[in-house]
C-alpha cells in the first residue's frame, strides 16, 4: 500500500509539471541571407525543446509553418496572427491538446505601431489557454518588439515597454509574455537594460533569462572573425510565479558554445541553416 502511495504522489508530481519555450526562427522558412531553413536541423531542435507551449517569431511562410507542426510537433496546435508587421514576421503560439484547452486569442496592434490596424511592427499575440491539470487560466503574449541598438530603435522599443505595462497590468498574476525582446543592451547593462528592469519592475514581472550567458549570436561591432553572444529572447513571468520556476536552459548552438565568442564555422549548422537565435525553455514545479 504504502509503495502504491508513493507511486501516485511520485507520478502526480511529474504530471503536475508543464514547460513553455520561445525560438526566433529566422524568417522561416527562407532568410534572404542565409538561405533556405534547414527543415531536418530544426526538427531536431524541436525534438529536443518540445513544450506545453511554444512560442515562435519570424514565421514568414505560414503554409510552411504549418507543414512544420504537422510534421514534427503532431499532438499540437496553434494560433498565429495575422499581422506580420511590415517584414511579414508573424508571431505564432503553439500549444500541447493534451495539457490545454484554447479560449480564446486577439491581437494587440498597439505594439506594431497602430492602435486599430497592423503598423510597421510586429503586434502582441495574445492566446489565452487553460491548463487542463490545475485548472488555471493563463494568457501566453507572444511578441517581438524592435530590433537595433541605434537611439531611435531603442526609443521605439522603450514606447513598447509602456505598452505591455498596461498589458500586465490587466492580467497581473496569469500573463506570461515570451519571445525577442531585442535587448541589445542586456549583457552590457546600458541604458537599454536599465530600461527593461524599469519595465520589470513597474509590470511585477521577472525574467527567467537573467541567469542566461546568451540566447542568439551576432557578427558584433569590432569586425573580427568571432562572432558574440547576446541575451535578446525572454520568458517574462509574474514575480508571483518566479518560485514555481524549476529550470531555465537554452539550447542549439548557444548551448554547445557555452555562450563563448566563436567563429560561425564553430556555431555549426543550427547557427548557418536555422537560426542566429536559440531555443529558450522554461519548466514549472
Amino acid at each position: 500500500m504504502k509503495l502504491a502511495v508513493l507511486f501516485f504522489i511520485l507520478s502526480t508530481a511529474t504530471w503536475a509539471k508543464w514547460s513553455v519555450s520561445t525560438y526566433n526562427i529566422r524568417n522561416f522558412d527562407r532568410d534572404s541571407r542565409a538561405g533556405a531553413t534547414d527543415l531536418v536541423e530544426l526538427g531536431k531542435i524541436l525534438g529536443e525543446f518540445r513544450s506545453d507551449v511554444m512560442a515562435f517569431t519570424e514565421v514568414v511562410n505560414r503554409s510552411a509553418f504549418d507543414s512544420l507542426v504537422k510534421r514534427n510537433l503532431p499532438e499540437h496546435a496553434y494560433q498565429i496572427s495575422s499581422c506580420g508587421g511590415s517584414g511579414r514576421q508573424h508571431l505564432a503560439v503553439v500549444y500541447r491538446k493534451a495539457s490545454f484547452d484554447y479560449v480564446n486569442h486577439s491581437e494587440d496592434f498597439g505594439l506594431s505601431g497602430n492602435s486599430d490596424r497592423c503598423g510597421s511592427l510586429r503586434p502582441l499575440l495574445l492566446v489565452t489557454l487553460k491548463h487542463k491539470e490545475s485548472g488555471v487560466t493563463y494568457t501566453f503574449g507572444a511578441l517581438h518588439l524592435k530590433a537595433g541598438g541605434s537611439s531611435q530603435a531603442m526609443t521605439q522599443r522603450w514606447q513598447q515597454y509602456r505598452k505591455l505595462v498596461a498589458v500586465a497590468q490587466r492580467s497581473p498574476t496569469t500573463l506570461i509574455l515570451l519571445g525577442d525582446f531585442n535587448t541589445t543592451g542586456y549583457n552590457i547593462r546600458d541604458e537599454d537594460f536599465v530600461r527593461f528592469q524599469d519595465f520589470m519592475g513597474d509590470s511585477r514581472l521577472r525574467t527567467t533569462s537573467e541567469n542566461l550567458g546568451c540566447t542568439s549570436y551576432w557578427s558584433g561591432t569590432a569586425g573580427g572573425p568571432e562572432h558574440q553572444p547576446s541575451v535578446l529572447d525572454h520568458i517574462v513571468v509574474p514575480e508571483s510565479r518566479a518560485r514555481t520556476v524549476e529550470a531555465v536552459r537554452v539550447g542549439s548552438h548557444c548551448a554547445r558554445l557555452e555562450c563563448r565568442p566563436a567563429t560561425p564555422a564553430d556555431l555549426g549548422l543550427s547557427y548557418e541553416a536555422v537560426s542566429d537565435h536559440c531555443p529558450v525553455q522554461v519548466t514549472f514545479k
